[in-house]
């Protein structure tokens, strides 16, 4: 801290207690100075100072007012070159010059208090849901009458109990209260989030103005701070921020000023005021991106609610993964925010210090829902006290308040046994029956008069409507206009696309690779007969691939809901802005994707070379790309979640490519259907792409197979036609036109006008229809998480009787730890660790060295960033990246390979399998680590010890969920979770990282006691912790300090009452610690902690000099010189055989995937859908020419089913492999059960979808029904499923990210359909391809499999319309003119009429039956229907080694 600020002089001190002044706005309040320490680490009154002294202040500031206004110009200047001093940066003084500037240049003040009276709040009760399973969600949609809320359970319960009162402008509001007291739903009903509540009743009222016209006019105004951090991992800090004050940039600033120097001014203060600084080009990170330490990702979203500049704030908890220095820094910073804009500030915290409770005006205290105190915060102790409580001395305010709640922490004061309050009703009734009820219930109706006097809310609204940009809307919540909005989130678009770098070298090889394989494969196609198909078959695969292209934003678009839906709630932007930004970063993007896929295809294929074709073609590819684009991005806007989403538009995929009219030409489609083609964006550009290449070409008929008949003496054209449709008799070549109207019936003069003008029709509707849902189908509710309990075990309300007797359990649990004999003595030393980054290397860790012993509970501290994960990550053997040096020892010799089995590990991230509940977690932790000789019973019973002891009856039996859906327990019933996964295993040696961290108080206390006792019991603990109270750090008996850059502060004991470490401290110059600070913020300060740590001296040299150091060396090099090195025991790395783990593994992600019926009936409804759709458009299908190529399409869109299962396999299986690797780090189980239950359990599901799959699509499209058909179909379709989803588990495991998945899917499917055979036969691929690469494609086998299935036994009759017609010559019938050409055994078909003569035509008939057909067009064979099915096996077989491969070597995340 800074020691350099001004000291009060005594008098203005003693001042203080004489008189109590009153402040101006009618409160008695406390100014704290300008919030420096005075050498006082923790005394309460130390801080406090009359407000005479801090009006003065502001007089000598606005004197000084021209230089700060100076300096804060240079400053904003010179961050930018990133040169600042933080030592000249002073907050308070800041503020005031903005505020004096501010008011100088005529903006108006926005104040508003906010009031409740008789708020009641209801949620939905316990046993409002059970656990979704397969069946009983298949059984939800049976009783469709609960649906409209007949006959469903309509228990809910009491969240707040009629609570009444305020918050004036210009004053800060505690909310203090356990877990579960109803403190983030008061936090979330005042900040106006209503949508997670059943029933909100009483008033609200926004200094006059009611909720309703509050979130319509101003949302913004009032902003919550949540304890999750939601950003773009891949943007930095100061992109971030940037992005926020655009959009918040006000209207009216101050004379010549720009935008630009608002946002800099801000962003200066805001980098200073929380320490962010030196991280501005970071970037922000998340749990799998590198990026900020958990702390300051903290401070970034507090920065971000700042840059709101809104009325009223509400923090809930937002000082969780602070510590302590740093949290008082903020709680100052918000204090000085409070006072000198007049702002309303309501927060909740956890483990607060009493110097933090002294920031306070007024607290109120929770229970149950109940108030059991509001009031003044200096008078709540006395309050207590009267009612005949005991504070102990160290004891801080907060933990004394809070614990006044729990029976088992309060104590009462002799003689009060049975007047003082039980329970939380109790409590009520007395604070109702105070003093201080009544004086609050007087001071409210005083400022309700107040309000209506003065007139608070117009003033309020005057002051908005000035903030508002030029072009804004007076009455909407938005203060940038839309035109700022959309540009503002374009360059954050822009940001987050370029910073992905991996997705856009991606996106572009794959085109790049696409392209040029897909025109190798037709390479310079023919003008003549045969070449016309092959041509439309090119065309259609280039727009089928732009499609599938488009499918992949899908992921990308559905990534950053979370954050859009906190940025509405803050009133930033318009969603549709959003969207509309999105679009306009899509149009370079597409630009280059097309140009470059068109540069591949468009020569090599030979397609029509004139200027403006090529023009025409690159419009068209473009618009598609974007209509596409538009189309997946509508339903990823109205679906619920990513399943739903992927699982409609695949649905639609199907409907869209099948009714192009190029698949089935128009003419032929049934009625019940052909309505799509019309309503199809890809039947319009794809009309169009064919028109441009086809008209006016000519298509020459000479050669091989292009005219009937041929042969030597068939060389008059007269007597012979155009084997291609639109053919006329008598000449040798057909025109494109021709073709196009008779085959397809598509007419070339509507390219431009009807159809060109569809495309980007359907392009604008969608973009429109886009912006449109997202800005009014609301997203998640977001707000409280509902619990989902096993059926009839949801907790029923204890009595009171119950509650004593589960709390006497918990402590008898404590009390009888039982000790164990081997202690574990872990010592490391020298260690270095470095990781890469661009241009060079970063030290994180520099030469440590330390030691553990049985028995010792040591802490591990230092400020946010200083590298404690970063250690613990390194002593426990976790991290992959980087290079680690040291020697580490455990029981003095070297580590084996079950030193990650026998340490327990509880890391920051709470990751566990959602889908379990948390006995059946726990139970599984037990089982596979604890030893295999021990009993299940006696596994069982120590789960349900250590469920005891952490308090977490209530939601044993409750699914563990995701905080993200909505649906399971709570951050901090997670963190509790954590801790007993670890504890049930009974480690040797316990690694904890912040196991406190967003804890309250109590729980907080509970944990640490119990690992002290884990630690008297003979385990050696090593715990990083946060903010910690004096009570806590009393637990402690060893400290490692770590300072930034990695290094050591001090390491050794911290002895009784701090004295052995404060010593080591004072004597080395550092400040004096007075009596009744707590020791854990004394060190912080002292070694520069918080946000703007001042330090004296560098405390890692004072350390490397000590005398503690060199006997800390010396004792580390006797454990070297002494320790062995390589050990000969023999270590296990499992603690269970391969057979449990299998059976263990496999059972739970079985239990996984029954849980998950989104997953598995969403598949299963889109396989119906697929099945039906397709067996309807090709219903009962003949025997003419033209079935023959319909049954083999109906067989092709299976293809596709195949494409949307590898798409919904994929984040399925990356979801369930962040779980395995958090376990295989511990070393629950080997990857190997892992690896094969994957695959296993997906089999019983893939054998039920083939045969619906089957029944959908197989007798309603007429395929042939004897027995060995059916059968053959079922069991090659079983096992291309199976070879699918296996094939979607690699990619996805190749690919770490879903973006990067989504990317590889179109492009590997793309590749298997064309080299199938179908879209262009392998007698007309070029030489390359057909030698290999045909015969490596699966779908090949596949579809020639199912192709000779279905057509083996065919015999075919040519409709009229299917026949080619030619004249004979004068005088021979038919029969007579044609008998050359059927003499040729190659020659197929048969005529229809042989004695005809002319004037009659002959009719030919191009197949006489099934294998004709597809051994002439294909060169496939019956003989290979069971080869096919071998070979297919094969390849499943293939990809399962190749995945379990896989799985091994990435068995380890990046970290």
């Amino acid at each position: 801290m800074d020691e350099k600020t001004y000291q009060y002089s005594e008098e203005h001190v003693s001042t203080k207690y004489e008189t109590d002044h009153v402040s101006n706005n009618g409160s008695s309040a406390t100014i704290p100075n300008t919030y420096q320490a005075n050498n006082t680490f923790g005394e309460t009154e130390g801080n406090d100072v009359d407000i005479e002294a801090a009006k003065e202040e502001y007089q000598t500031i606005k004197r000084e007012l021209s230089r700060i206004s100076r300096q804060s110009s240079i400053h904003a200047s010179r961050l930018e070159e990133g040169a600042i001093e933080e030592d000249d940066f002073n907050l308070d003084n800041f503020l005031s010059g903005m505020h004096i500037q501010q008011s100088d240049a005529g903006q108006l003040p926005k104040h508003l208090g906010v009031l409740w009276r008789d708020l009641e709040v209801k949620g939905l009760a316990a046993d409002a849901h059970t656990i979704p399973t397969v069946f009983s969600f298949i059984g939800g949609f049976l009783q469709f009458w609960k649906l409209f809320g007949i006959g469903s359970s309509g228990n809910k319960k009491e969240i707040l109990r009629s609570l009444t009162g305020f918050c004036k402008d210009g004053e800060m509001l505690l909310v203090l209260g356990r877990p579960g007291a109803g403190c983030t739903s008061l936090l979330r009903v005042l900040a106006n989030m209503r949508g997670a509540f059943t029933d909100i009743n009483g008033t609200v009222s926004y200094g006059g103005i009611d909720p309703k016209t509050f979130a319509s006019h101003f949302r913004g105004q009032v902003a919550y701070n949540g304890e999750e951090d939601l950003h773009y991992p891949t943007l930095t800090t100061k992109q971030t921020l940037q992005f926020a004050l655009r959009t918040k940039t006000p209207g009216k600033r101050l004379p010549n000023e720009t935008k630009d120097d608002f946002v800099n001014k801000i962003l200066y203060m805001l980098g200073n005021m929380l320490g962010l600084t030196k991280q501005m080009d970071t970037m922000v990170g998340n749990a799998f991106v590198r990026g900020l330490s958990g702390g300051e990702r903290k401070r970034l979203s507090i920065a971000e609610q700042m840059t709101t500049s809104s009325s009223i704030n509400c923090w809930d908890c937002s000082t969780r993964g602070l510590d302590a220095a740093s949290a008082l820094d903020y709680v100052r910073s918000l204090r000085i925010m409070t006072d000198i804009f007049n702002k309303t500030t309501i927060a909740t915290l956890y483990q607060a210090s009493n110097n933090i409770y002294n920031l306070f005006d007024k607290v109120l205290l929770l229970d149950e829902g109940y108030c059991i105190y509001f009031g003044p915060g200096d008078r709540a102790k006395q309050y207590f006290e009267d009612l005949g409580f005991y504070c102990p001395p160290r004891k801080s305010l907060p933990d004394f308040l809070t614990g006044l709640c729990n029976p088992l922490e309060r104590e009462i004061k002799p003689g009060f046994e049975s007047t003082a309050p039980q329970h939380a009703a109790d409590f009520q009734n007395s604070y109702y029956q105070s003093s201080i009820h009544k004086e609050m219930m007087a001071e409210m109706e005083q400022y309700e008069q107040k309000l209506s006097q003065e007139n608070q809310a117009a003033a309020f609204k005057e002051a908005v409507s000035q903030e508002h940009q030029k072009h804004t809307s007076r009455r909407s919540p938005y203060i940038a206009s839309f035109y700022q909005q959309v540009k503002a989130l374009t360059i954050r678009q822009y940001h987050l696309l370029i910073k992905d770098t991996e997705a856009l070298i991606s996106r572009y090889g794959t085109i790049l690779i696409q392209g040029l394989i897909t025109a190798s494969c037709f390479f310079m196609l023919p003008t003549t007969g045969l070449g016309a198909f092959s041509r439309g078959g090119a065309l259609f695969f280039a727009v089928l691939f732009n499609a599938f292209i488009s499918q992949s934003e899908l992921v990308r678009f559905l990534m950053g809901r979370p954050i859009l839906e906190k940025h509405k709630h803050y009133a930033m932007y318009r969603p549709s802005a959003y969207y509309i930004a999105q679009v306009v970063l899509d149009i370079p993007y597409a630009l280059v994707q097309v140009l470059l896929f068109e540069i591949c295809t468009y020569f090599m294929m030979g397609l029509n070379l004139t200027a403006g074709r090529f023009f025409t073609y690159f419009i068209l590819l473009f618009f598609i790309n974007m209509t596409m684009n538009g189309f997946f991005r509508f339903f990823g806007a109205i679906a619920p979640s990513f399943f739903v989403a992927t699982q409609v538009t695949g649905v639609l995929l199907i409907a869209l490519v099948t009714y192009t009219g190029y698949v089935i030409p128009y003419s032929k489609m049934h009625p019940w259907l052909f309505w799509i083609y019309w309503i199809n964006p890809i039947t319009y550009g794809y009309k169009t792409l064919l028109i441009n290449e086809m008209q006016g070409q000519q298509y020459s008929c000479e050669g091989l197979g292009n005219a009937v008949p041929y042969g030597p003496g068939y060389d008059d054209w007269n007597y012979k036609t155009c084997t291609m449709q639109g053919g006329v008799p008598g000449q040798n070549f057909v025109l494109g036109e021709n073709y196009l109207r008779e085959y397809l019936s598509y007419v070339p003069e509507q390219m431009w006008a009807p159809d060109f003008v569809a495309v980007v029709g359907f392009f604008i509707l969608f973009t429109f229809a886009t912006a449109f849902a997202m800005e009014y189908i609301g997203g998640g509710k977001g707000g409280n998480l509902t619990r989902l309990y096993l059926p009839g075990k949801a907790p029923k309300v204890r009595t009171n009787e119950e509650e004593d007797e589960r709390r006497r359990k918990q402590v008898k649990i404590t009390e009888n730890m039982d000790t164990i004999a081997t202690g574990t003595t872990f010592s490391w030393q020298h260690v270095n660790y470095t990781v890469p980054v661009k241009g060079g290397e970063l030290q994180l860790l520099n030469d440590i060295g330390g030691i553990v012993r049985p028995g010792h509970l040591t802490a591990l501290m230092g400020s946010s960033g200083a590298g404690k994960t970063t250690l613990l990550d390194v002593l426990a053997r976790r991290k992959t990246l980087g290079k680690v040096e040291g020697r580490v020892y455990l029981n003095g010799e070297s580590l084996m390979n079950d030193f990650e089995r026998i340490t327990g590990y509880c890391e920051q991230m709470d990751v566990h399998q959602p889908a379990v509940t948390v006995r059946e977690a726990l139970r599984f932790s037990a089982y596979l680590r604890q030893p295999a000789d021990v009993s299940t019973q006696e596994k069982n019973e120590y789960v349900d010890t250590i469920i005891t002891l952490l308090e977490m009856e209530d939601i044993a039996d409750a699914q563990i969920g995701d905080v993200e859906s909505g649906f399971g327990i709570s951050v901090e019933e997670r963190k509790r979770l954590t801790i007993g996964m670890e504890l049930v295993g009974k480690p040797q040696l316990l690694f904890l990282d912040e196991p406190t961290s967003g804890l309250d108080a109590q729980s907080s206390y509970n944990i640490v006691r119990f690992i002290r006792k884990l630690a008297d019991a003979g385990w050696p603990v090593l715990c990083t912790i946060h903010q910690p109270s004096a009570i806590l750090f009393e637990h402690f008996d060893h400290l490692l300090l770590l300072v930034r850059g990695g290094r050591t502060a001090y390491h050794g004991e911290i002895g009784p009452d701090a004295r052995t470490m404060i010593d080591y401290f004072e004597s080395n110059g550092g400040p004096k610690c007075s009596p009744d600070a707590n020791p854990a913020e004394y060190i912080l300060e002292v070694v520069g902690a918080g946000t703007a740590g001042k330090v004296t001296q560098d405390w890692a040299d004072v350390w490397e000099n000590s005398k503690e150091a060199k006997a800390l060396k010396e004792e580390l090099d006797h454990v070297h010189d002494t320790a062995d090195t390589n050990p000969s025991r023999k270590a296990y790395t499992y603690a269970t055989p391969l057979l449990t783990q299998f059976r263990l593994v496999h059972k739970r992600m079985a239990l996984a995937y029954w849980r998950s019926p989104d997953y598995n009936v969403g598949r299963f409804i889109n396989i119906m859908l697929t099945a039906l759709l397709t067996g309807f458009t090709y219903w009962k299908l003949g025997d003419s020419v033209s079935d023959l190529q319909n049954k083999l399409f109906a067989l092709f869109s299976t293809f596709i089913m195949a494409f949307t299962l590898i798409i919904l396999a994929q984040p399925k299986f990356m979801i369930e492999r962040m779980y395995f690797r958090r376990e295989y780090a511990s070393r629950y189980y080997s990857w190997f059960p892992w690896a094969v239950s994957a695959v296993l359990v997906e089999i019983p599901y893939i054998l039920f979808f083939a045969a619906a799959f089957m029944c959908g699509l197989y007798w309603t499209a007429g395929m042939s029904n004897t027995p060995e058909s059916c059968g053959y179909f079922y069991v090659l379709f079983l096992m291309v499923v199976l070879w699918a989803v296996t094939l979607g588990f690699i990619i996805a495991a190749i690919a770490e990210m879903p973006t990067m998945a989504a990317v590889i899917n179109p492009l590997i499917m793309s590749l298997l359909i064309l080299f199938a055979g179908l879209m262009q036969p392998p007698s007309a691929m070029p030489k390359f391809w057909s030698s290999w690469m045909y015969w490596l494609d699966p779908f090949h086998y596949y579809i020639e499999g199912l192709t000779v299935n279905e057509l083996e036994h065919m015999t075919v009759v040519c409709s009229d319309e299917d026949l080619v017609r030619f004249p004979p010559p004068p005088g021979q019938t038919c029969g007579q003119y044609t008998q050359n050409f059927f003499s040729s055994p190659l020659t197929p078909g048969y005529l229809a009429n042989p004695d005809a003569m002319q004037p009659e035509q002959c009719g030919y008939c191009s197949y006489s039956n099934g294998p004709q057909f597809y051994e002439s067009r294909f060169g496939w064979s019956a003989a290979n229907k069971w080869r096919n099915f071998g070979i297919l096996t094969a390849f499943f077989v293939f990809n399962v080694i190749v995945f379990i491969g896989l799985v091994y070597w990435k068995r380890k995340g990046r970290r």
